[in-house]
Order: C-alpha cells, then sequence, then structure tokens
C-alpha cells in the first residue's frame, strides 16, 4: 500500500460532485479514500485528476443516451479523455439504492462496488464478452475486499 502522502497527493486530484441532491451514505472523505486508493492500486489512473459525479437516474439516463445510444438508466458510466490526464465517473444513486434491495446488499457497498467498476473500466477493463466480464468481475471483487475491509 502507498504512504501517506502518495494518499494525500491522489486525494487532491479527486473532485466530488452530487448533484442528485440525496444523502450520501460514504463520507467524502471515505470516498476520496476508496478512490485515491483504486488511483494508486490501478496504475494507469495514477496521475489522473479525477471526477466523481453521483446522479439521479434521469441525469445518468440522458449522459447514458448522449454517449452509448441506450434510452435508460444505468448503474455506472466511465469516461476517459486520453491525453487529457483527466477522467470522469458518474454513478447512479437511485440504481445503487434499487439494485441493493434487489441483491440484499447495502446501499453503501452498492455505491463502493459502482466507484470499483468505474474505475476498472478506466484502468482498461471492459465487460463487452462473456471472458472479459469474467476478469473484470474477479477483479472488481478482489478491489472490493480491499475496499472495505478497512472500512
Amino acid at each position: 500500500m502507498a504512504g501517506l502522502n502518495t494518499l494525500n497527493y491522489q486525494k487532491k486530484k479527486i473532485i466530488i460532485r452530487n448533484t442528485a441532491n440525496q444523502r450520501l451514505p460514504l463520507s467524502r472523505d471515505t470516498i476520496e479514500n476508496i478512490a485515491a486508493k483504486l488511483k494508486i492500486s490501478l496504475r494507469g489512473a495514477r496521475s489522473l485528476t479525477l471526477g466523481i459525479s453521483f446522479l439521479s437516474d434521469k441525469q445518468i439516463r440522458q449522459l447514458n443516451k448522449k454517449y452509448l445510444m441506450r434510452n435508460r438508466p444505468t448503474d455506472v458510466l466511465s469516461f476517459d479523455y486520453t491525453g487529457q490526464e483527466a477522467a470522469d465517473i458518474a454513478i447512479s444513486l437511485d440504481t445503487a439504492k434499487r439494485n441493493a434491495k434487489i441483491y440484499r446488499t447495502s446501499y453503501k457497498d452498492e455505491l463502493i462496488l459502482y466507484l470499483i467498476h468505474g474505475f476498472l473500466h478506466l484502468a482498461g477493463y471492459d465487460d463487452t464478452s462473456p471472458w472479459a466480464k469474467r476478469r473484470m468481475f474477479s477483479k472488481q471483487e478482489t478491489l472490493f475486499y480491499e475496499m472495505t475491509r478497512t472500512q
């Protein structure tokens, strides 16, 4: 694990927005710590300035329609601005709440999972084929354990 100076440096490059006007079950500091640890763990994301946006289903649906031509809400979207040292992760709070009930997990854990999933996309993982999906979800489970065992 990285030293304290590295972790603090990574936290400075994280911008968190909650435009859904909903209360988050994670503190800003917790989100920053998880994101900073993920940036260090997934080496390719280290130097990024990262924006994390928490949105409503309506807001994420608009992004999904605009960028992926899918007219429906989704759990998480990642935007890698190649060459700009910047990236964004958009997370739907409504979908997280709904899926937490469906999968009998906590709202907090669902948001952590979406954050990890978004980071994995930024690190080059995809879930478009069965093999790639298994690979991505295996890494996602490992990172989820690492991120939540200290929470």
